[in-house]
């Protein structure tokens, strides 16, 4: 066994192989180190102490600079990446929208948001274009994006009415990406105790996570304010312009090289995957214009079940869906070696988790389905190509993309995306209640990079929910539905083999 797949071993036992002056230590669960285990390490050890000095040396690490110029490596700000168009609709940009009951002090909302200003100098950018890329500049402070709405309706039903046509107009509004800010509050007041606020930042200046970074900490500034309290929050570490900057000049550096081969050798002989077409093909449109959605909803026992699964293999449940989804792809194409892009967090350092900015990136997982593998075969090929990808982020997929380009490699992938538990509830500091007209955002994987189709999950009070977005321009609604189809007998299969069910036909997927 090489030390990649001693580690590996490892990491898939629980185990933590790391140097400390010099010498090799581990961190385990209790139980989790056999004697053999062990003993290969302790044969290996001079190996991996190399290996581990060598991965740690090829690291991308943050520099502290004084940058107030960086350039944006977000695929997502493109409408069609091909063409170099922008995007620039609100609809590229995360929003929460809440609605709350109790008093709600104007005066110090606004210092509370002041305050965020201050705590994150990335909200007060604009964007410039210079070369055919794109940049993020940090401007002098200016004023808030803050807006204030007193309805006018004279009856509770106008009031409602009016609140929730506002409240979308606003969401949608789009981002002045030129002068800034990129990021809004609005506060739409139904009475005098009743009230809508909304939260929302450009893509350009933060994630899903950052939102909700950025909802928690307004009101804990707020309370802070209309109590007299000091701040309670964590200092920031890391500034997004530094995070930027810093991967601009490891992008040029040997480490970042090494890693890039790795990937134009992982993803350079991998077919484009294409559904087989159960009906015409479609004709027109471009691939940023012709998207589709079809809902769906796996029932609770179903997505009970897929949960038990995941702690019966000592895995995820996003693993287990990833691994459903490309058993499926594996059975509709025949295609042994798939690649599936996933959208990866990429706040890899602990000084990442209360920073605002979008570090979000898109990561390949390749499996091979050669020899006919079951599901468990599957999951543990999965989870090793996961791990495998770990160690060579964080270069974004779109420089690999554009490398392959100039060797005259298309690269064309199917997507997934899995949102654990109720994101809404856990920033929702005040129990308020979110609204249901929130826009849904670039779709990963259908807008501005060239993939086929794209699957996305949210486990929503103990309901797996989620949606496939595909291209119409390549698919037509049977092809759509033959591969749903596919999925839904891969996860009743699945259910079936590993959980002794009484009664029903397993799994069961339904348009909504």
């Amino acid at each position: 066994m090489n030390v990649v797949s001693l580690l590996d071993h490892c990491r898939r036992r629980g185990i933590r192989l790391y140097a400390k002056n010099g010498e090799l230590v581990y961190r385990a669960a209790e139980g989790a180190v056999t004697e053999d285990i062990l003993a290969t390490v302790r044969a290996q050890k001079s190996d991996i102490l190399r290996y581990l000095a060598r991965f740690e040396g090829s690291r991308f690490h943050i520099t502290a600079t004084s940058a107030n110029r960086a350039p944006l490596f977000n695929r997502f700000l493109w409408k069609d990446y091909s063409r170099r168009v922008m995007e620039v609709s609100s609809a590229n940009a995360p929003h929460v929208v809440m609605r709350g009951a109790g008093e709600l002090l104007t005066d110090a909302l606004l210092k509370s948001i002041d305050l965020l200003f201050e705590r994150h100098d990335v909200l007060n950018t604009s964007i410039e274009m210079a070369g055919g890329n794109l940049y993020l500049v940090r401007r002098a402070k200016e004023s808030m994006a803050f807006r204030e709405v007193m309805l006018t309706g004279k009856t509770v039903q106008e009031r409602e009415d009016e609140a929730y046509r506002t409240a979308n107009d606003l969401v949608w509004e789009e981002y002045d990406l030129d002068n800034g800010p990129l990021f809004r509050v609005f506060l739409i007041r139904l009475s005098a105790v009743e009230y809508i606020l909304g939260v929302g930042l450009h893509h350009a200046v933060g994630d899903l996570l950052s939102i909700g970074i950025m909802f928690q900490e307004l009101f804990s500034i707020y309370l802070s304010v209309v109590a007299g309290t000091p701040l309670r929050l964590s200092p920031t570490r890391l500034r997004y312009m530094d995070y930027l900057a810093s991967m601009e000049s490891w992008s040029t550096s040997p480490a970042c090289m090494e890693h890039m081969r790795y990937w134009k050798d992982k993803l350079k002989s991998t077919p484009a995957t294409d559904l087989p077409r159960k009906g015409s093909r479609p004709s027109g449109g471009t691939v940023s214009e012709s998207t589709a959605e079809t809902g769906m909803r796996l029932g609770v026992e179903v997505s009970r079940d897929l949960k038990k699964i995941a702690v019966q293999l000592k895995t995820t449940l996003f693993t287990v869906l990833l691994a459903i989804y490309k058993t499926a792809l594996w059975r509709m194409t025949g295609q042994e070696d798939l690649v599936v892009v996933a959208l990866y967090a990429g706040r890899f350092d602990a000084g990442f988790q209360n920073a605002i900015g979008d570090f979000a990136m898109e990561v390949a997982y390749k499996t091979c389905f050669s020899e006919n593998p079951d599901f468990t075969e599957t999951t543990g090929r999965v989870m090793r190509a996961m791990n495998e990808a770990g160690l060579h982020q964080p270069v974004p997929l779109d420089w690999v993309r554009r490398a392959l380009e100039k060797d005259g490699i298309s690269f064309c992938a199917p997507g997934i995306n899995f949102i654990p538990g109720d994101a809404a509830g856990a920033q929702n500091p005040l129990e308020l209640r979110q609204l249901s007209f929130i826009p849904p955002g670039v779709r990963h994987g259908c807008q501005g990079f060239p993939v086929s189709c794209h699957m996305e999950f949210r486990d929503v009070g103990g309901v797996i929910e989620g949606s496939m977005v595909y291209r119409n321009d390549l698919y037509d609604n049977a092809t759509v539905d033959a591969f749903l189809g596919c999925f839904a007998k891969t996860a009743s299969d699945v259910i079936n083999q590993y959980i002794l069910k009484k009664g029903g036909d397993g799994a069961t997927l339904e348009n909504i």
